[in-house]
This record gives C-alpha cells, sequence and structure tokens, in this order.
C-alpha cells in the first residue's frame, strides 16, 4: 500500500515537471510582444490598448492599414500594463502601443514612480560596466500632463503622461525623428481622447 501511494506521488510530480517545461523561444527578425499575464485577482484588468486607436488614424500617419493586431497584457508591481502591436502590410512600418495604469485602487502613486524612473532611466544607459550619456530624452509640449521622446539611430518612442496612467508609441518605418514625434503626437493624442 505505502508502495502504492510513493508511485503514485512521484507520478503526479513526473507529470507537473513535464507540464511546467517551456520551449525554446525561436529567432525571429522582429520583435513579438510579451506574452500574454493574466492580471492578479485583486487588481482591476488593464485596459485593451489595441481598443485605443482605429486603423484609419494608423492609416493616416502610416499611410497602410492595419493588417492584425496583437495585443498582450501585464500586471506587476501595483501595474497594470496593455501592449498592442499593429501589424501593418510593411512589417517596418508597424505601431506598438503601450498603456501604463494603476493596477487598482484609483492609487496613482505606483504610475507616477514608475514614470519617474523611465525618465531617468532613458537619460542614460550601461554599457560595459561604465555609464555614457545618451541624447537627453526631448521634452514634447502641447499633449497629456508631460511629455518626452527618447531615441537613438535605431529607433524611438514617445512617451505621455496623463492623469494615472501613460502611454508609450513607437512607429516604425522611414523618416527621421522629428517625422517620427510628429506621428507619435498624432497617434498619441487620439488614444488620451479615448483614456
Amino acid at each position: 500500500m505505502q508502495r502504492t501511494i510513493i508511485s503514485l506521488i512521484a507520478g503526479c510530480f513526473a507529470s507537473f515537471a513535464s507540464c511546467s517545461k517551456k520551449e525554446p523561444l525561436a529567432n525571429v527578425a522582429t520583435p513579438a510582444p510579451p506574452q500574454q499575464n493574466l492580471p492578479a485577482a485583486d487588481s482591476k484588468p488593464a485596459i485593451d490598448a489595441c481598443t485605443l486607436l482605429t486603423s484609419a488614424e494608423i492609416e493616416s500617419v502610416q499611410g497602410q492599414p492595419v493588417q492584425d493586431t496583437k495585443p498582450s497584457v501585464q500586471s506587476f508591481g501595483g501595474l497594470a500594463i496593455s501592449q498592442c502591436y499593429f501589424t501593418l502590410t510593411a512589417q517596418s512600418n508597424s505601431v506598438v502601443l503601450t498603456v501604463t495604469q494603476s493596477a487598482g485602487g484609483g492609487n496613482a502613486v505606483e504610475v507616477k514612480k514608475s514614470w519617474e524612473q523611465m525618465l531617468r532611466g532613458s537619460e542614460s544607459e550601461r554599457k560595459d560596466g561604465k555609464e555614457e550619456k545618451e541624447k537627453k530624452p526631448l521634452k514634447i509640449e502641447g499633449i497629456g500632463d508631460a511629455a518626452f521622446w527618447s531615441g537613438s539611430h535605431v529607433g524611438g518612442a514617445i512617451y505621455v503622461l496623463k492623469g494615472d496612467s501613460y502611454i508609450r508609441i513607437s512607429v516604425g518605418g522611414p523618416g527621421d525623428s522629428e517625422a517620427k514625434i510628429d506621428k507619435s503626437k498624432k497617434l498619441g493624442q487620439a488614444v488620451l481622447n479615448r483614456l
């Protein structure tokens, strides 16, 4: 009887261990949105970022309609984060929108902390154990409570704080930082109008 119980426990453990193994990620040329994580039971659900922009709005700035949307949701550290990857005909022209809000109780403290930490983090980057100054984030006027553009020679994104949430928009495709800032501001204003 005791041997049967031990065998049964060992079998359950082996089944559990095999179910929890993760497959290795394949190398992909374009970044994919993070896997969807369900928010904790005591937190409010993150807003669906894919509902905050229309295909027409994206087409007006990118010249192509949306082909597909890939949503993802995470909740941690008092924050609810929703992201949408808007896939366009030309993959390089795609748009990524991320919305960060308080995960519960309407407390904006964690959002403000995250915003300040992100702003400080975008001012410098740690590389090979040395801190190198990047281009200082560019303050953007006329949108939200506060906004800045953070970019490099590869790309960039606009970050906009509004009340107890902030958004990040990254616009792909050709064009210099000035053109991408203009496109991002237009899309950002459409998002803020719906938050």
